[in-house]
């Protein structure tokens, strides 16, 4: 698969296989509306019909953590994974940050390191990393274009994936602020996360969602806005069109 560009400060990063196993390392902004994790696992499941046994997404998550906070915590799991398991190391391991942190100048000193880290860490472990791209507070847009610029310039640096969660959000802030992706200030709303989930499926996968059969419970037309809104977030983001 070719490399892609962003137009913001730097490259993006995008050359992994599809992943049958994932774990995903953050805090509330992943295990509100319970956890992305399984709202992906059953898109996937459902949508490419695959077997549920050969689909394994887990989640290690503490609330208001900062990525510096899974530096120890998150050693078992990630290393210890390919001997609890026969099939191997995890295919990727998804690093979710701070709101943020990549972008709050006294604490993004320690975002980088953590980060820099960790990717060693899962590296070892014969895994893949990923970032995933936090979004702007529901009152502050203005954070969206610096976290987007933030996690593609680390992305860069550490040759890693990004997954443009945070991208999409503001996507649909534009085109269709009626939307409710918030479930306070910070957090998703159910929405908020079902558009993660297409985020990451489109991601991962290089498939659109359109039309999936896991829809998280939400209207025909929320379903539908997110799963466009993902696709067109992604393709901007990976084609630097935005």
């Amino acid at each position: 698969m070719p490399k892609p560009a962003y137009s913001g400060e730097s490259e993006a990063v995008w050359d992994i296989p599809e992943p049958a196993s994932v774990l995903f390392i953050g805090n509330s902004l992943t295990y509100y509306n319970n956890s992305l994790h399984n709202h992906l696992r059953k898109m996937v499941v459902w949508n490419r019909r695959v077997d549920t046994s050969r689909v394994f997404f887990r989640s290690m998550t503490i609330s208001g953590g900062k990525l510096s906070d899974h530096l120890s915590a998150a050693k078992p799991m990630i290393s210890d994974y390919r001997h609890k398991r026969k099939s191997g190391p995890w295919d990727l391991v998804v690093l979710q940050g701070y709101s943020n942190e990549a972008i709050d100048p006294r604490g993004v000193e320690n975002f980088q390191k953590s980060a820099q880290g960790l990717s060693a860490l899962i590296r070892q472990s014969g895994s893949k990393p990923a970032f995933f791209m936090t979004w702007a507070y529901r009152d502050s847009p203005d954070m969206a274009k610096p976290l987007v610029d933030a996690y593609t310039k680390l992305g860069k640096q550490l040759d890693a994936l990004v997954i443009p969660v945070g991208l999409a959000f503001e996507y649909a802030r534009r085109t269709n602020p009626d939307m409710s992706l918030y479930q306070d200030n910070k957090h998703p709303s159910l929405l908020g996360t079902y558009l993660a989930a297409c985020v990451f499926y489109t991601t991962l996968y290089g498939e659109a969602p359109f039309g999936s059969v896991y829809a998280a419970g939400l209207t025909n037309e929320e379903a539908a806005f997110a799963q466009v809104t993902a696709w067109l977030a992604v393709q901007m983001y990976f084609k630097s069109e935005y």
